[in-house]
Formats: structure tokens, C-alpha cells, sequence
């Protein structure tokens, strides 16, 4: 993965001048690499050292799987599914549409939706064999309210189609949570979170790592590409690390007034990919109060965009509004495939440029004219270069997104790590609820 900044309007003294300032966060991150533990806030970054955990969820995925596995529906919502979604729809989701016979397919059930669990009920009534099904509920406090309504009405249907069929559950939470308990004493297979390892940044633990196990992602691959990006984006010299380049630029822009952060992805089937980091720059940046208690009303609001769909709706605000965006284009350096305009053509007078081009050719020519256009109105941008759509390329880019929302936060005097006021609707509910 490659990230570039030079088109960010942030000059390289700027970059150099933070290295000093955040010097003592290096210090603490290198604690949390050499104790290898999950005793801290920041210990998401040795998920993909735990060896352990991988192992039991491979091995778990290989008792569960089956040649005539069909469906697996994951229940659970924010970052118990969403780093699961991006990477199955970059892989898989994207085209399930158009490849029927392709199994297994992978449900998410996140929210209520009535109508959405009325469908999914007669898909489960009408399936012959409870081994097409794997249901995998996540939820790290064990108590989450859709998550919880979703899994009980989803478990009445499966289990009155298969009244013996509790081995085709599995419960990822917290250790000794009331859902992990609950589990155990009916015999589900249980997977444990890591207390201090937050769901936005869970994607590494078993959140992910079963699910994909299942799909047959290469989920080491996945873990080799996060470790490669730790060890670049815990480096201390601001030269080397693109997570301290990436949160510096968007600390300066911040600090602006520049407080929207576009995700524009030129691949369709990454716009999940930029959802999971909406979630992880929202609720990590997002807060009231600062660590001195201060209230600030701090926050960045990131947006996701997808080329070249989103330059026939919002590309003309986007270079003839308001200029209060920093955006980080996405692209692939190698896409997996590629088709040509014929040179006989059905419609040859026709945007006659195209002919003989071949698609990736097209679509390079609108990301590469976006870019000039952007420049050319002095919207400040990034560029991350991925290699491929591949497990090993998103580990890259998911650690190194999670590491710049640290160094961001470290920056802007908050904690990444808690969502205290995503409890003020969660309290309401269950007040309306009783």
C-alpha cells in the first residue's frame, strides 16, 4: 500500500514538527507491542500477533464448514459486522447478484427491520438441511438491543425448522458476558473479544476472523498485511509512517475549520470498505469533552464517495461548493480483471474516444481527470495506492487507518477509544422500552 500526500496543501515542516510533539505516544504504543497483550486501550494493534486466537477460529471454521454450507448470517451491527461486510463485499458481496450458484453467501443482519427478518424467516423455513446455515451473533457487550431482538427471532425461526440444531450457532462477545454465559450453558460454541478491544476496532479479532474463515478468506494473508502496516505505522520518524502523515494532514485541515473527510473509492465494491472507516473516524473522533473534561464538540464527519457513480451526483458541489473537504482517493494498482470497447463498434459516432480503450483504461482516465480537476481548484487530497483487492491488501489498509485515528485523537487531546455518547440513545431506548 502506497500513500501519498503531496497534493494535501500540508508542507513537509509541518509533518516533521509533530514527530516531537507525539514523541511520548510512541513510547506508549511500543509498551503495548512489547508486553503483546490485551492490557491496554491501543491493544488492537496486537490482533494480528495472537496466534492463538487465529487457530482456535480456523479450527472452529473447519468443524463448522461444509460442503453443503449455503448461507451465513451474521447478526450484529457497527463494528461487530461492518469490517466483516467490507472485505466480503470487496471479495464476494459486490456481485452476489450476478453469481447465484457461488456459495456460501454471507447475510447481514444488522438493524430491525421487519420486513428484511419476515424474508430472511422464509428463506430459513424453506431450507431442507440446518447444515446450510451458520448463524455467528456478535455483539462484544453481549447485550446490544437490535443484535439481541434480532438473534432471539432468528433462533425461534431456525430452531423451530431444526429443534436440534444449537450446534450451528456461534457466539462471539465478550468473556463472561451475559450472552457468553447465556451460550454456554445451552452448549453454543462461544469466541471471546478481548476486554480492552473495541468493536471499531475488533476486525482483526475473532469479529472478523471466523466469518471470513468460513467464506475460505485467506485470513492469514489478512493478519500478514496488518503486521507489515504496524510495523511502518508505529515508526517514529514521520518520513516513514503514512498513519502519522494521514492524521497530521487531517489535523492541520481540522484546525482550519475544514471538518468533512471524503473516502472517494474509484472500485465500486470498496464503498464498504469506506462505511467501516466512517464508522471508525466517527465514534473514535466524534466526542464532547477532551481529556481534560473540557467540552469541545470535537469531530470530524467523514463521508464516503464512489467513482464514477458519485460525479453525476455530487461532483459538482464537491468542486464548485463550499471547499470544506480534505478527500483521500482509493484505487487499485492492479484491478482483478479487464474487458475492451470493441474497435467494431454498435455505435461508433458515440463518444468516439472510447473505442478499443479498455475499461480499467476508461475508468483510470475519470479518477486520473477528478484528480486534475480537484487540483485545479486547490481542493487539498491523498491518495492511497492499494495493490489488489486482496486479504493481505485490506490488513494494510485497516491498520493503518486504525493507527492514524489514534495519532489523530492523540492529536486533538480525546480518547479514540470510547463512545460515551452513542449510551445517550441506548439509555432512552430502554427507558421507552420498559
Amino acid at each position: 500500500m502506497r500513500f501519498i500526500y503531496k497534493n494535501s496543501k500540508v508542507p513537509e515542516k509541518i509533518l516533521k514538527k509533530y514527530s516531537i510533539k507525539i514523541s511520548v505516544y510512541f513510547e506508549q504504543l511500543q509498551e503495548v507491542m512489547d508486553r503483546n497483550s490485551y492490557d491496554y486501550l491501543e491493544s488492537s494493534i496486537n490482533c494480528p500477533f495472537d496466534m492463538h486466537t487465529l487457530t482456535k477460529v480456523i479450527n472452529l471454521a473447519e468443524k463448522k464448514n461444509n460442503a453443503k454450507l449455503k448461507y451465513i448470517i451474521v447478526i450484529g451491527i457497527g463494528g461487530s459486522n461492518l469490517g466483516t461486510k467490507a472485505i466480503y463485499d470487496a471479495i464476494f458481496g459486490h456481485f452476489d447478484i450476478l453469481e447465484e450458484t457461488r456459495k456460501p453467501k454471507m447475510i447481514f443482519l444488522d438493524t430491525n427491520n421487519p420486513v428484511f427478518i419476515q424474508k430472511l424467516g422464509k428463506l430459513i423455513e424453506n431450507t431442507k438441511d440446518k447444515d446450510n446455515i451458520l448463524i455467528n451473533a456478535i455483539s462484544k457487550s453481549g447485550g446490544t438491543t437490535e443484535t439481541i431482538a434480532n438473534l432471539e427471532i432468528i433462533s425461534r425461526i431456525f430452531l423451530k425448522r431444526f429443534p436440534k440444531a444449537l450446534d450451528r450457532f456461534v457466539i462471539t462477545t465478550d468473556y463472561q458476558s451475559e450472552l457468553w454465559l447465556e451460550a454456554q450453558k445451552k452448549g453454543i460454541d462461544t469466541l471471546a473479544i478481548p476486554q480492552k478491544v473495541g468493536g471499531r476496532f475488533s476486525v482483526f479479532s475473532a469479529v472478523g476472523l471466523f466469518p471470513l474463515a468460513l467464506l475460505g478468506i485467506d485470513t492469514k494473508q489478512m493478519l500478514t498485511g496488518a503486521k507489515l502496516m504496524r510495523s511502518r505505522c508505529t515508526h517514529n520518524d514521520t518520513a516513514k509512517n503514512p498513519a502519522l502523515q494521514s492524521a497530521i494532514i487531517l489535523y492541520e485541515h481540522y484546525k482550519k475549520g475544514i471538518e468533512i473527510n471524503d473516502t472517494f473509492v474509484f472500485n465500486q465494491e470498496l464503498e464498504s470498505l469506506g462505511k467501516w472507516y466512517r464508522q471508525l473516524l466517527a465514534e473514535s473522533i466524534g466526542k464532547e469533552k477532551n481529556n481534560h473534561k473540557k467540552i469541545i464538540n470535537a469531530g470530524i464527519l467523514p463521508i464516503v464517495s464512489v467513482g464514477s457513480t458519485d460525479l453525476h451526483s455530487v461532483g459538482q458541489l464537491y468542486l464548485g461548493g463550499q471547499k470544506d473537504k480534505t478527500t483521500t482517493f482509493v484505487e487499485l494498482k492492479k484491478n482483478w480483471t479487464d474487458v475492451a470497447i470493441p474497435k467494431k463498434r454498435i455505435f461508433p459516432t458515440l463518444a468516439e474516444n472510447i473505442t478499443g480503450k479498455s475499461v480499467v483504461e476508461i475508468m483510470n482516465a475519470i479518477m486520473n481527470g477528478t484528480k486534475i480537476a480537484y487540483k485545479k481548484r486547490g481542493l487539498p487530497f491523498c491518495e492511497v495506492i492499494l495493490d489488489e483487492i486482496s486479504p493481505k491488501s485490506f490488513g494494510e489498509f485497516m491498520q493503518f487507518k486504525m493507527i492514524e485515528v489514534m495519532f489523530l485523537a492523540k492529536l486533538m487531546d480525546i480518547n479514540a477509544f470510547n463512545q460515551p455518547n452513542v449510551e445517550n440513545y441506548k439509555i432512552e431506548t430502554k427507558k421507552l422500552l420498559k
